[in-house]
């Protein structure tokens, strides 16, 4: 996840206003980091194993990664908040865990959202898997400020979430869905998301990588 281009160092955040002081904060502070970790890896059990144990167990062994998206995703997020609170600065993991936590947060809901829709109701399942996702997209946009997008980042991540697209709702297999109707409503809505996080994506490294460039060719930087 990291190369030799990778420092280490106290976390700073510039850029941002109050929202990267937040993020800077939240990430530097011990508690709040080790909270978060844990709040993660402890999501990412309990969705491995409830949510998503059936899937992978019937899954060949290289379709794994592929499979508990969301978990996943926690478990990226964790491992990247305690990364930036070590001072590894590694950028590549901070944008597969931030785009990951806003594209599979922003699904679940949409997810869930749609089924109330189909079945005319909103269980409390489904409250507090929202909730829970909701918070999933809060954390994603945290770590942004964080982040140093690059180009080459940003494809590799593209790339990664576009495979998991195809598989999910291409080649299989595919998540549970209560009602098969809204299959293709979601199948837009995820694909739509991969499309939209790697624009952005790709337009703020190309937008801020300059400023990098001058910053760190600036005297006494």
């Amino acid at each position: 996840m990291h190369g030799a281009s990778e420092t280490t160092g106290p976390v700073s955040v510039t850029g941002w206003g109050l929202w990267g002081q937040l993020s800077g904060w939240l990430v530097r502070t011990r508690w709040t980091a080790y909270t978060l970790v844990t709040i993660n890896l402890a999501g990412a059990v309990v969705g491995y194993i409830y949510w998503y144990g059936g899937d992978i167990l019937a899954a060949p062994l290289w379709k794994w990664p592929f499979v508990p998206d969301s978990p996943l995703s926690a478990t990226l997020c964790g491992f990247a908040i305690l990364a930036y609170h070590r001072g590894r600065r590694w950028h590549l993991l901070g944008l597969l865990a931030a785009t990951g936590a806003i594209k599979y947060g922003l699904w679940t809901d949409f997810f869930w959202f749609t089924n109330s829709l189909s079945s005319h109701s909103y269980t409390l399942e489904a409250w507090a898997m929202s909730l829970n996702h909701s918070a999933m997209v809060l954390e994603g946009l945290v770590l942004l400020p964080l982040l140093r997008l690059r180009v080459r980042d940003v494809l590799i991540v593209a790339a990664w979430y576009g495979m998991n697209d195809l598989l999910d709702y291409g080649i299989g297999p595919h998540p549970r869905i209560p009602n098969p109707w809204d299959f293709t409503a979601i199948t837009i809505f995820a694909v739509g998301t991969t499309v939209v996080l790697s624009a952005v994506w790709l337009i703020l490294a190309l937008v801020r990588s300059p400023r990098v460039r001058a910053t760190s060719a600036s005297p006494g930087t």
